[in-house]
């Protein structure tokens, strides 16, 4: 990918709504100051500065079989970014070659230009790895409070009129703009050793448009009264920054071409193609009005690694060129600290026609813990990731057909910070700490852990953990919380009542969707499941949930276990309730009593004693299965 590539798809969705005035008709004071740095011959510029010696030769940078970029020595000798190694060989028998694949030191470069410019202005939106915009409105109200407007003058070109032809006065601001664009340049290439060119306007759009003006390593200021005659000069819908290939390709369909065509065809057959909204925006880019902000980038929303090749045509050769980019992304990963949390898998089929566009792609949530491995650095993270980037592509290539490849690209997306996640999404709901006359008014309501109800269908998706997190198997030595009970008997009118951690708010806990109920419950180590009559003859207050039955499609297939044939009532312990014991797996059943035949007739609950520090600890009581007590307790009838 060449980094002076247009990339059209930048924010203008917050363009003025109706067509203005492209003359000098908005005076200099309401108008904001942009400026658009654009990077000389980026990827050479970054060689050279690593290896001074390359400064005076020509230069490419080679990526594949293509000179992605070449420095402006080699282009006297009629060498062009995406000309093929073999061409450029042609025209520059002396060409010198460097592998460009690797954009570490390029990526890392890019970032130094923006954290410099951005300890001039906090306002700099990333574009691309070699452009950067930069609103300096405030800037230049402050200095000209501070200063006389006759202190100052144009610096670089003026669009269409010879600088020195143009009176600063009545341009104050643009001209304020000029003098810092040079001052920012001039700190580029002091610190960076980066050489670029700077468009100064009244918009992003204009900004951009007028940096190329003159190249290389200058700027030139765009007038407001010189609108149309840059927009004028554009040969092509596609050369209007904000107009991509796809939306090109619509308006060509319509049979626009030139920049006058979309600028007199008629807004309401536009929005029938492409939205009101939309239609009214890019009707706007060929009046040259963009009202869009400059937005500060902060750190990218998503990380990607990409590669292009002749063929790709066998799954085995598709996981290794999987395993290469994500080798190569998790590094990235790594480094950026944050925990990615959606993976997307991007493919190019050959096609003879649309060589270049014809991209699809599939993407899927990452499970929390293989995120936290590739923060991590565990080399455990990249199996898994391969596994789920070959499960994507099986969704985009039927390979019992025969397939060509000439591009894949993964990426990592919706990155959140470490302290994003660590609360997960329990944090969204946990109870704030009561203030002192809250504890004092709730003293006597909270005798017990806080609780919603919950109708009995409710337990069907329930799946247990132990403390380390690992899934546990059911015996007769484990506690209730222990177990991992997938299903419990459906039946009208009973309720259970859901005992959750003192650190979750039940009312917060009660507007969630039962799905994200479901899905969080199993991380409530403490929380404890009682049967409970129904809530409205019971004395307190406590959140009734989801009082509709489950459909015959949610409990279709589960095994519910139904009452043993055991002889329950005879052999269950008096301070046992037997339909709840009858619920249990057989299994399960057949081991308790044959712990209960083992016990005294008299069963204890394990008290708690207070210890030194203030921490409680179970006592065992001796000579009785403790463990077995633990898991008794749970069965009480209320």
């Amino acid at each position: 990918m060449d980094e002076d590539e247009d990339d059209a798809d930048w924010d203008t969705s917050s363009g003025s709504s109706a067509p203005a005035s492209t003359g000098g008709g908005c005076s200099d004071g309401s108008r904001r100051v942009v400026l658009h740095f654009d990077l000389d011959c980026f990827y050479a510029q970054v060689e050279m500065v690593r290896n001074p010696a390359l400064r005076d030769v020509p230069l490419g940078v080679q990526q594949k079989y293509i000179v992605v970029t070449c420095n402006y020595v080699a282009r006297e000798y009629g060498v062009t970014k995406l000309m093929s190694v073999t061409a450029a060989k042609e025209k520059c028998p002396q060409l010198v070659l460097v592998k460009g694949e690797d954009l570490t030191h390029y990526r890392e470069t890019s970032y130094k230009v923006t954290e410099l410019l951005m300890s001039y202005c906090p306002l700099v939106e990333r574009l691309g790895f070699d452009e950067n915009f930069m609103d300096i409105t405030e800037i230049v109200n402050g200095k000209i409070r501070e200063a006389p407007v006759t202190d100052y003058c144009f610096s670089g070109h003026v669009y269409n009129c010879q600088a020195a032809g143009v009176r600063a006065s009545e341009y104050p601001r643009l001209a304020v703009g000029s003098q810092i664009a040079a001052e920012l340049r001039g700190a580029l290439h002091s610190r960076l050793g980066l050489t670029s060119c700077a468009g100064i306007a009244s918009s992003k759009l204009l900004a951009k448009l007028v940096s190329g003006a003159h190249k290389p390593n200058q700027q030139t200021t765009l007038l407001p009264k010189y609108t149309g005659d840059i927009i004028g000069s554009l040969t092509g819908l596609r050369q209007i920054p904000g107009i991509g290939y796809r939306t090109g390709e619509k308006l060509k369909a319509l049979g626009l071409l030139a920049v006058r065509d979309l600028q007199v065809f008629h807004l309401a057959a536009l929005a029938k193609e492409f939205g009101e909204a939309n239609a009214q925006r890019i009707q706007n880019l060929a009046h040259g009005i963009d009202e869009s902000p400059v937005t500060p980038s902060g750190p990218p929303q998503s990380l990607s690694d990409e590669d292009s090749f002749k063929e790709i045509s066998t799954v085995t050769e598709t996981v290794k060129k999987l395993e290469d980019l994500l080798t190569s992304l998790l590094e990235r990963m790594h480094k950026d600290g944050r925990q990615p949390s959606t993976f997307r898998l991007t493919i190019r089929r050959f096609s003879s026609t649309d060589r270049w566009f014809s991209r699809e792609s599939r993407q899927c949530p990452i499970p929390i813990h293989i995120g936290q491995k590739v923060i991590s650095g565990s080399s455990e993270a990249l199996p898994q990731l391969v596994s789920i980037g070959i499960k994507l592509f099986h969704k985009l290539i039927d390979t019992s057909a025969p397939f060509h490849l000439t591009l894949m690209n993964v990426c990592f997306s919706n990155l959140l910070s470490r302290r994003d996640t660590k609360g997960s999404i329990k944090s969204f709901f946990t109870a704030k700490s009561p203030s002192r006359q809250d504890k004092k008014e709730s003293l006597s309501l909270r005798a017990s852990e806080p609780c919603v109800t919950l109708p009995e269908e409710h337990m069907n998706c329930r799946t247990e953990r132990t403390t380390d997190n690992r899934d546990f198997e059911s015996t007769a030595s484990t506690s209730l919380m222990q177990l991992k009970p997938t299903t419990f008997h459906k039946g009208r009118g009973k309720n259970w009542i859901l005992r959750l951690p003192a650190d979750v708010d039940p009312d917060v806990f009660s507007l969630l969707p039962e799905h994200i109920q479901k899905e969080i419950i199993p991380t409530f180590h403490t929380a404890v499941f009682q049967h409970i009559p129904p809530v409205e003859s019971r004395p307190g207050a406590m959140c009734s949930l989801h009082d509709h039955p489950l459909s015959t499609r949610d409990t279709e297939g589960l095994n519910v276990p139904r009452p043993s044939s055991l002889g329950v009532n005879a052999a269950c312990p008096p301070n046992v309730d037997p339909r709840v014991f009858s619920e249990l797996p057989p299994d399960l059943q057949q081991e308790l009593l044959s712990e209960w035949k083992q016990q005294k007739p008299v069963l204890k609950i394990p008290s708690k004693k207070v210890v030194k520090g203030g921490s409680t600890k179970e006592k065992k009581t001796t000579g009785q299965p403790s463990q077995a007590n633990n898991l008794l307790k749970y069965f009480k009838p209320n």
